[in-house]
């Protein structure tokens, strides 16, 4: 086969050159020469905004918190496949920006009819947009600012947008920001501004915990697969993974969450320290990556979203303590109803150098690396489950040179991949 599509397809639907019964290598000219699967189109782009209320304000008992979530929907002028969306959720520090733009590109959002979508560097949600599909890119309650953030030291979780909480607001609100909080934010976002579509869901990093827990919390919107690249698993597989494979033990390395109400912030040292950076990034090192995302990138994270999503139960009892609340709002990443996902395909694409999905735990051979540990737990339950494994990308391949091939794959994947939606 001389073309790198037919090659992909070979192996995704008749497993041709698969290794490990689901692991496709994806070559490194397959990649950056892989073809549009469709006709690039025009697209909208509208603003998107929901609140929800939930969980006690400790300073006024009488009322309920209000968490603000933002996105950015994008629809096409001719969609590929009627009722069918994207949605996008982004991990630990980030926002809808990081799907919607790259470091290096512009700020803005182009024709891609008109314009090389090679040369153009925009996000892999407008290419995913121009071919076909609405996109709908999250931001997270308390990730997104109207405005450009302040200095990293100094800037705060916009958790209702435009206003910047009180110390002791910002400390209360992060006692409680749970994923069962955040899933209703996501859900509701989602279900006002895609009514009657069906999604396929990329949550990356910490937002892949959200493709387990839709349906479980009655999204109304058909979830019709999941769709990722450097996604998450849910926190028990985490657990279990950590205890065959983790050189240190539960408590230490929770220790540096044991706050509970807290939030990690980013630095170029530490996006060197994760192997977040790598030969594909046009821009260069962490400190230019960091220059020219700082205005509109949070470079924050809740302690209690990580606390929930690594698998730090042995916090369990200070969470509780620290929020006061049950245990139906708690670590709801430990109780994904995963027979949910039958009747589904799995298709995931991953960097290989990735450190937290593919290098990890490889020295104990393949079936030990975070992704193949978690795709075979998962295929128990999945109708199928794929993984392509693409050279030079790291963790943060979507926005790094050749991201529109990325976009690409994501789309071959609905187009040809994906059963057909019914209705």
């Amino acid at each position: 086969m001389s073309n790198p599509r037919d090659r992909l397809l070979s192996a995704l639907l008749r497993g041709d050159g698969l290794q490990n019964d689901f692991i496709y290598y994806l070559g490194w000219e397959d990649y950056t020469t892989f073809p549009d699967p469709l006709p690039r189109t025009r697209f909208e782009v509208k603003e998107v905004q929901e609140s929800i209320r939930r969980y006690s304000n400790p300073e006024k008992p009488d009322e309920l918190f209000r968490w603000d979530i933002h996105g950015k929907l994008l629809m096409p002028e001719k969609e590929a496949m009627p009722g069918v969306a994207v949605v996008m959720v982004h991990g630990g520090a980030a926002n809808e920006y990081e799907f919607l733009f790259t470091p290096d590109g512009p700020e803005e959002y182009l024709d891609l009819t008109q314009i090389s979508p090679a040369t153009a560097r925009v996000g892999v949600a407008q290419h995913v947009a121009a071919l076909g599909f609405p996109v709908l890119a999250i931001s997270l309650p308390g990730h997104y600012s109207p405005k450009p953030w302040p200095p990293i030291p100094e800037r705060q979780p916009e958790f209702v947008i435009g206003e910047v909480p009180t110390p002791k607001e910002i400390a209360n609100r992060l006692a409680v920001y749970t994923f069962r909080m955040c899933l209703e934010a996501v859900k509701i976002l989602i279900e006002r501004s895609l009514p009657s579509y069906g999604i396929y869901l990329w949550g990356h990093s910490t937002g892949g915990e959200y493709v387990y827990l839709m349906e479980q919390y009655n999204l109304r919107n058909k979830l019709l697969g999941a769709l990722g690249f450097g996604t998450g698993m849910p926190a028990n597989m985490h657990k279990e993974w950590n205890l065959l494979y983790q050189k240190h033990s539960p408590e230490e390395r929770a220790q540096k969450y044991a706050p509970v109400a807290g939030l990690m912030r980013r630095s170029p040292r530490v996006y060197e320290e994760m192997r977040y950076t790598g030969p594909n990034q046009p821009w260069g090192g962490a400190e230019k990556w960091f220059e020219l995302e700082n205005h509109r990138r949070p470079q924050f994270k809740p302690f209690l979203q990580d606390i929930e999503h690594l698998a730090h139960d042995v916090l369990s009892d200070s969470v509780k303590e620290a929020s006061g609340l049950t245990d139906e709002e708690l670590f709801i990443t430990y109780r994904a109803d995963l027979g949910r996902l039958r009747g589904k395909k799995l298709l995931f694409f991953v960097g290989e150098r990735d450190r937290g999905h593919w290098i990890d735990g490889g020295e104990h051979g393949v079936e030990s690396r975070v992704e193949v540990f978690a795709l075979r737990k998962l295929a128990e339950y999945a109708d199928e489950v794929r993984l392509v494994v693409i050279p030079r990308l790291t963790h943060y391949g979507h926005i790094e040179s050749y991201n529109e091939r990325l976009a690409c794959l994501m789309v071959t994947g609905i187009k040809d991949y994906f059963p057909m939606p019914l209705g």
